[in-house]
């Protein structure tokens, strides 16, 4: 069931960075950053009254609650930008867009939902201290590395974006009810787009060319010891664009 009563999530943020314009079109970045979470929504389990024709009940729910505890996000990106404008032509049009981000993040603790009574009287609703755990979709390291070419009427890219594992959920949904981690992955993606005038553009658009397999683990204890949980199969994808301006 819902919650009337959350309260937003209230972030501190304390943000630095510096740039190094080293060329006309080339940039390197180094940023760094530290976050403090108040009121994070995580899943609980309670007790509450209900009333219906006159009787009023006890009834155990799920519902999202706002947490006690504080979530700390630090961590830093390192970013690269450059055309690679002192090539002869036609190869004065590739560049490259790169960057690096680490973070570490502090879980906070979250049940794992038992639903029957005795178990929330007796305190028994996680089976897993899920504050050893990061907060959710937050991998500790992500590259995304990018080669492109932009030349007169021709736009093409090569994208590869990677994540580390990271905490899909801290509950599945069958049991144990473990929590979830997404597994490592990386995907390539691209795209090639050709300027037929000022009205018409026409191109190609690829997802997932190296058909990556997204893996998913169970958290089985304490120690983060991991089993298989699924795996799903993405499929390649190919779109044909046509874009008109009037």
């Amino acid at each position: 069931m819902g919650n009337p009563y959350l309260k937003p999530i209230f972030s501190t943020n304390y943000d630095a960075s510096v740039e190094w314009y080293f060329a006309d079109v080339g940039q390197l970045t180094l940023s760094l950053f530290y976050k403090e979470l108040e009121d994070v929504i995580t899943n609980g389990v309670q007790r509450l009254s209900f009333t219906n024709n006159g009787a009023t009940f006890d009834s155990v729910v799920t519902t999202p609650v706002n947490s006690d505890e504080t979530g700390k996000i630090k961590g830093f990106e390192v970013a690269y930008q450059q055309t690679y404008d002192f090539l002869p032509a036609p190869f004065d049009g590739f560049g490259v867009n790169a960057n690096y981000t680490y973070i570490d993040s502090e879980g906070v603790a979250q049940s794992t939902l038992s639903s029957t009574d005795p178990d929330v009287a007796a305190g028994r609703v996680s089976n897993v201290d899920t504050s050893l755990l990061p907060l959710q979709n937050l991998s500790k390291h992500t590259v995304n590395l990018a080669g492109f070419y932009e030349k007169g009427r021709i736009s093409a890219r090569l994208a590869y974006a990677w994540r580390s594992e990271f905490l899909i959920t801290p509950r599945d949904v069958i049991v144990p009810y473990a929590p979830i981690m997404n597994e490592d992955t990386g995907q390539l993606d691209g795209s090639i787009f050709y300027t037929v005038n000022d009205n018409w553009k026409v191109g190609l658009q690829a997802v997932n060319l190296t058909n990556e397999i997204t893996r998913t683990s169970q958290v089985l204890n304490n120690d983060l010891l991991r089993a298989p949980r699924s795996w799903f199969m993405n499929d390649r994808r190919f779109t044909l664009i046509a874009r008109a301006t009037f």
